[in-house]
């Protein structure tokens, strides 16, 4: 049986942000400002003396330039910008912070650009667009005002993006200001759009339906103010919140865009039937475009539609496009239905991406249940010199898939750090190997490799300081191991549960008690509550240490640590 990955589909459904392309060497606001671009010919300047102290870095701005070196170009153009009354010089400076795509100096030049000529309103819009791209959207409004002001009006309400994480003087700020604006230009829909997305921030929701509404008497098809309308019938909880949108696509059935957010919104809402209706007609239109496939074959794939979704995987397969995705689920299918060799096929297609663990792990599941060890080895082999920028994670799941076969996983543990002696991963997954198998001293030579180059890598710190605890008693070296861990991450619980098993394994049952506790409560894992548990039954609370063992017990049943405590203290658990 599959089974469903509904994160996956809610993520694919999301509503997506208008995007904007990598900003060129047109001054450009892309963020905030829609389609604005300041003029290429300009009204004829005086020409302005260079002084001499500006002359050098200049020529070697152009030197730099010529070069590619854009930085050092940007950086001696930028300088000069600010010492110079020079419009073009400034202009010049932010179209190449624009066309490197470094914010913080574009934004420096789109402001000294509007002190320079403060009647160039798309150098207002371009300021607003990179300072909002800055997170300066206190600023970035003031400067969108200036653009509406001459006659550039800007997207607003991307200035919105980082409302709640504001102070609230700055909230009231951007509200006011946004107000102000969408008063002032009361025709203007992006104007009317933010204004009433700051009232439903606001959680004024009449308001925000206000603003909106007039806005769709102008321009019943415009899908912002449709979808947030519609957010706003979902935020009041009314019946039938998707009301106005399925009207009008149904009035507007060419507007592929105006479907396709429906269709998003529906699968974001839990209405996977309701977008899977929506996501067949945008295929009818467009059958060939791979993002509309990719994502109508997860909602197949959500209810179970697995044949429909296998044909559309394989067609974007065909197309070209999210290779790994497709593959992976088209393993996922072939898996479901038995066809094992199909399914690892798939699964062996799937390169470096977010499914590539997880499809190597399902190939080697089909080949732990079907072939020999020698198999597996042989599937990785292939793996590594298909992928080998991922052969070190390779290494790694092989050594996990060979647990089942005596001594495989350390040979493979063991051909890993051949090719990558350095490797903390390897080093330490073979470490725990060498601890399961009792080899303590190989164990700790491993861990030791690895604090030999990060003397700071907590988790090793942790995991030698627990095995020394364990297994010796090299007690008080274990605790120094240990407590140079908590030090390097306070408040871990597995950390803080480590340093109280050792004060036990000492002697000091309040301290000890007292850190179990803390990560119990943190953390209340079996094995902490095993610790704690034995701690208090020394201490003859042998109630308490019941409590707790039980609890552990129902979080796991029969956890082999709880019930060899039980067993090894004598304690009973009625």
């Amino acid at each position: 049986m599959i089974v469903p990955r509904s994160a996956s589909i809610s993520l694919a459904l999301l509503l997506a942000a208008c995007a904007t392309s990598t900003p060129d060497l047109k001054v450009e606001a892309p963020v905030a400002v829609d389609d604005v671009e300041i003029a290429e010919t300009f009204v004829a300047q005086p020409e302005t003396p260079i002084p001499n102290e500006s002359l050098l870095p200049l020529l070697q701005a152009e030197f730099a330039l010529r070069q590619r070196n854009f930085d050092q170009g940007l950086a001696l153009l930028a300088e000069q910008a600010v010492l110079l009354e020079d419009p073009a010089l400034a202009r010049r400076a932010l179209r190449l912070a624009e066309f490197v795509n470094d914010t913080d100096q574009a934004a420096m030049m789109a402001v000294r650009l509007v002190e320079l000529d403060p009647d160039d309103g798309a150098a207002a819009a371009a300021a607003s667009g990179w300072l909002s791209r800055a997170g300066r959207p206190v600023d970035a409004v003031y400067y969108a005002k200036l653009a509406f002001e001459h006659g550039h009006p800007v997207n607003v309400a991307t200035n919105l993006g980082t409302y709640d994480a504001l102070d609230e003087d700055s909230q009231v700020a951007i509200a006011r200001a946004i107000r102000a604006i969408a008063a002032e230009w009361p025709e203007n829909n992006q104007a009317a759009i933010a204004a009433s997305l700051v009232a439903r921030l606001e959680g004024d929701f009449r308001r925000a339906e206000s603003f909106i509404v007039p806005v769709l008497e102008r321009a019943p098809e415009d899908i912002r103010a449709v979808m947030l309308w519609t957010q706003l019938m979902l935020d009041q909880g009314v019946n039938d919140p998707f009301d106005l949108v399925a009207t009008t696509v149904s009035r507007y059935p060419d507007n592929q865009e105006l479907r396709l957010q429906y269709a998003r919104l529906l699968g974001s809402e839990g209405n996977y039937p309701g977008a899977r209706a929506q996501f067949v007609l945008l295929l009818e239109r467009d059958p060939e475009n791979a993002e509309l496939l990719s994502t109508a074959a997860l909602l197949d794939f959500e209810l179970e539609y697995f044949d429909a979704a296998l044909s559309k995987f394989q067609q974007v397969i065909t197309l070209g496009e999210t290779l790994d995705e497709a593959h992976y689920y088209v393993g996922r299918i072939e898996m479901a239905n038995d066809r094992y060799p199909e399914a690892i096929a798939a699964f062996a297609a799937v390169g470096p991406s977010r499914e590539f663990r997880n499809a190597k792990a399902l190939a080697v599941q089909l080949l732990i249940d079907t072939a020999f060890s020698s198999d597996i080895k042989a599937f990785f082999d292939n793996q590594r010199r298909a992928y080998p920028n991922a052969a070190e994670q390779l290494f790694l799941l092989e050594a996990d898939s060979l647990g089942d076969w005596s001594g495989e996983s350390l040979k493979a543990y063991d051909r890993g750090l051949i090719a990558f002696p350095h490797s903390f991963s390897l080093l330490y997954g073979r470490a725990m190997v060498h601890e399961s198998e009792g080899q303590l001293g190989e164990m700790e030579n491993d861990l030791r490799s690895i604090l030999a180059q990060d003397p700071n890598h907590t988790a090793t710190l942790n995991a030698l300081g627990y095995t020394l605890t364990n297994h010796t008693q090299r007690y008080e070296e274990a605790a120094d191991l240990i407590e140079r861990a908590l030090a390097l991450s306070p408040g871990d619980p597995a950390i803080i549960d480590s340093l109280g098993w050792v004060y036990y394994k000492l002697g000091q049952y309040s301290e000890s008690e007292a850190l179990l506790r803390e990560a119990h409560n943190a953390f209340p894992d079996p094995e902490v509550a095993a610790h704690l548990g034995e701690v208090l039954w020394v201490q003859g609370r042998q109630f308490e240490a019941r409590d707790v063992w039980r609890d552990g017990l129902s979080r796991v049943p029969d956890h082999p640590i709880i019930l060899e405590t039980v067993k090894r203290l004598g304690a009973e658990l009625p």
